[in-house]
């Protein structure tokens, strides 16, 4: 369940973000994963935790039991599970089925985006900024500073970043490198890449 009174709230997104660092508990997120329905058979649950120190994101076929692909922490993080195409046609697909504002789902799933050049983080966080925008809850002046940090912040790290997209049979694309942090590899035999790739593509990537 999509909990649409939580998401209106600025202070959830700075403690999302981790920009906000106070003592909470969302009570109605312990145990209780964020499920995005994606095809018939085919669920994304996104648990944040109560205290969202710990953002999980599994994947589920069918009644089978889930599986994590990728998880964010500010330790031994592992995130990057999406391309860019591949989050957009994620984010539609949510917003139609769960009939929620698309950038709910951008936002929320934002951090799972596997980014391989400083262009492309340029590009993606342009279209990050249009989502923030559209939220309707930040200040012009803090949609400006975080799309100026969001550059300062990287910009250094991408001129020795090793980490690209790789697409091989069988597993189809992977994200390789040493600083892919990532799941999502052609060495990992325990990712779902038969089931993963069916349903992207039933998505339309």
């Amino acid at each position: 369940m999509i909990q649409k009174k939580l998401f209106s709230s600025k202070k959830f997104w700075d403690r999302y973000f981790w920009d906000l660092h106070d003592e909470f508990a969302y009570e109605i997120l312990e145990d209780n994963p964020i499920r995005f329905h994606l095809t018939e058979n085919d669920t994304l649950l996104l648990d944040p935790g109560e205290d969202l120190a710990y953002i999980s994101l599994a994947y589920q076929y069918k009644a089978e039991n889930e599986l994590e692909i990728a998880w964010d922490d500010e330790a031994h993080f592992h995130p990057f599970v999406l391309r860019f195409t591949e989050f957009q046609a994620i984010v539609d697909k949510i917003a139609a089925v769960h009939n929620v504002e698309k950038w709910v789902p951008a936002l929320l799933l934002r951090r799972f985006v596997g980014i391989e050049s400083f262009a492309e983080l340029q590009t993606i966080s342009a279209w990050e900024l249009e989502m923030r925008k559209t939220s309707g809850l930040f200040t012009e002046d803090e949609l400006h500073d975080w799309f100026e940090k969001s550059k300062q912040d990287h910009e250094n790290f991408w001129s020795d970043c090793d980490r690209k997209w790789n697409y091989q049979e069988p597993t189809g694309w992977g994200f390789e490198g040493n600083d892919a942090y990532s799941l999502r590899n052609a060495n990992n035999s325990h990712f779902p890449f038969q089931q993963w790739n069916r349903m992207l593509a039933e998505l339309g990537c």
